[in-house]
């Protein structure tokens, strides 16, 4: 009895870690710019940038986030920079984190949802995501 008491925690376990999993990975942005990995810290799902299409100026510098309102945050690589932060899962989707859009400064709202291979990331202006708009990454394999 204890043997399938455990075989059945087990796997119970490993299910729910699964459906975790399917957002852990590397996505590419809908336009093709970046590739955002998404990784697990305790309880919290972040991402990073590890690709970029442009990885350097035009005078061979590493791309920098210059549109960061915050002067003293200007100067750091885009690659490796964190964009994701926050999100914990609740049920098949991922909410109450933010999204940092390097192209205007501006740290969003964000909530996102696996649909097979592409995740769906919503950035928005108030909690509840509705005022706001839904951007396509797709699975790099």
């Amino acid at each position: 009895m204890k043997k399938i008491i455990f075989i059945l925690t087990a796997l119970v376990f490993s299910l729910s870690t699964m459906n975790a999993q399917d957002v852990i990975g590397k996505w590419k942005l809908e336009d093709g710019t970046a590739i955002v990995e998404v990784y697990q810290n305790g309880d919290s799902f972040n991402g990073k940038i590890v690709w970029l299409e442009k990885p350097t100026e035009a005078d061979g510098t590493p791309t920098k986030d210059k549109n960061n309102p915050d002067a003293s945050l200007r100067s750091r690589q885009l690659i490796g920079l964190n964009m994701l932060s926050g999100l914990k899962k609740n049920g098949n989707e991922y909410g109450g984190g933010k999204i940092y859009d390097p192209g205007n400064g501006k740290t969003y709202n964000c909530s996102m949802k696996v649909e097979g291979n592409v995740l769906k990331v919503r950035g928005s202006l108030d909690k509840k995501g509705l005022l706001g708009r839904t951007m396509d990454w797709f699975r790099v394999k």
